[in-house]
């Protein structure tokens, strides 16, 4: 992650977004760590606040002007790496292994049904649609699909649909756990959204490079 974020923002960048981790730093501050001027200093915090990831604020000292101090904001600090895959992997091994498999997935299926109906609580079948009704529902489905950051889209090819995701936001943990999380979890959001039969072409835990899943109308 670290050499990601190298590559992106170059090493003063990072290096700032890294200092500031630690501590809120003046101008002057920074300056010292990264051995650069302060005015090459002022230019990278500049992008840095234009990309929103550090902000800044004043703070009165005893004697002068208050001084000027920068920080991190939310979306600088989503830039480190966090634990939540192997923390997520390890509870749902310890659920399992406290109240068993069946147990487990219909936990998933129910967290599956809050994440849809967060976003849209028409749960209408396709079968009692008619062709045109479908496809608009199906594109409800994709609208979804986007809003949780699956990055999908859908191809009409006469009677067929192919609904194409070019992300998994369980990739990491699906890829140990895929039973579970595309088994039941990732399945329950078709099977809750769709209400229709469908197969599963594509899927990025066996190594594909996208996730389709083909609808007959």
């Amino acid at each position: 992650m670290e050499e990601v974020v190298n590559d992106y923002l170059g090493t003063n960048k990072s290096s700032i977004l890294n200092s500031l981790l630690y501590e809120d730093k003046t101008l002057d501050e920074l300056s010292v760590i990264l051995e650069i001027n302060k005015n090459a200093v002022r230019e990278h915090i500049s992008y840095l606040e234009n990309k929103n990831l550090v902000s800044s604020y004043f703070l009165r000292v005893k004697t002068g002007r208050p001084k000027k101090y920068y920080k991190l904001t939310e979306r600088g600090m989503q830039i480190f790496p966090k634990q939540y895959i192997n923390f997520s992997s390890l509870l749902l091994k310890e659920i399992e292994s406290e109240f068993g498999t069946a147990k487990l997935n219909n936990i998933l299926v129910k967290i599956a049904d809050r994440m849809v109906h967060d976003i849209d609580s028409d749960n209408m079948s396709l079968n009692l649609l008619s062709r045109e009704e479908k496809i608009e529902k199906l594109k409800s489905y994709v609208n979804i699909l986007n809003k949780l950051g699956y990055y999908a889209k859908m191809e009409i090819d006469g009677n067929c649909v192919k609904i194409i995701r070019h992300n998994c936001i369980f990739y990491e943990l699906a890829k140990n756990n895929k039973e579970l999380v595309c088994g039941s979890l990732e399945k329950s959001i078709i099977d809750d959204t769709l209400n229709n039969n469908f197969t599963l072409l594509e899927n990025f835990p066996d190594g594909d490079s996208k996730c389709v899943v083909e609808i007959k109308l």
